[in-house]
């Protein structure tokens, strides 16, 4: 995944709307704006679920780790490492969440005369297109300088996984996308002593609708 994922408003996607209606009545006083659909960055502020009281619950959450030493983000755990890779082994034992989108974004290098040119795609699950709903990804997060509450930020990664046929001629990443209820479930509530190669079997990519982006 390069790094670029996006909400966009639709009026009958129900779910979406809920999250950030939530999202905007609720801000951290920290944060000085709320959250609108668009392009969303690294360093971003974006809405995150996160399991609370048997249910999930939205959140706003920069998208992004920092590095040791305080050079840059990391936006991405690979899910076959993320288990034991000392920046997110904590987080994926106890604080993993769901990143609603709409879509992400990919970008393709293609001939164009004497240069190479890049192609920007989005993807989008074929089911979440048609029944007008959000699109999750698979995420973890950590509170960093004392989270929101403290004086400083929550911040969230996604989680990668090798690309299917669908992603290969555009990428060798993906993210990790969970649309099945059960699986959605069971990511956020499994308790901490769960074994991590249980959740990784459920990560099967759904199928894509892929178009060109502006």
């Amino acid at each position: 995944m390069c790094g670029r994922y996006y909400i966009a408003y639709d009026e009958e996607d129900e779910r979406m709307n809920a999250i950030l209606r939530e999202i905007n009545h609720g801000i951290p006083s920290s944060v000085e704006e709320g959250f609108q659909p668009r392009e969303v960055f690294p360093g971003s502020l974006a809405p995150v679920l996160v399991p609370f009281e048997n249910k999930n619950a939205p959140r706003l959450m920069r998208w992004g780790f920092p590095r040791y030493g305080g050079s840059g983000l990391v936006i991405n755990s690979r899910s076959e490492k993320s288990d034991f890779t000392p920046m997110f082994q904590k987080a994926i034992r106890e604080r993993r969440c769901l990143i609603p989108v709409t879509g992400f974004f990919e970008w393709r290098h293609t001939p164009s005369g004497a240069k190479k040119s890049k192609e920007k795609f989005s993807f989008r699950s074929e089911k979440s297109l048609i029944e007008h709903r959000p699109m999750y990804l698979a995420g973890i997060y950590g509170l960093f300088s004392g989270g929101f509450e403290g004086g400083g930020y929550d911040g969230y990664a996604i989680l990668t996984q090798a690309a299917d046929e669908q992603m290969l001629p555009y990428h060798d990443r993906m993210p990790v996308i969970l649309e099945e209820e059960e699986k959605k479930k069971a990511w956020l509530f499994a308790p901490p002593d769960y074994p991590y190669g249980e959740l990784r079997s459920m990560f099967t990519p759904p199928r894509l609708i892929v178009n060109p982006a502006e």
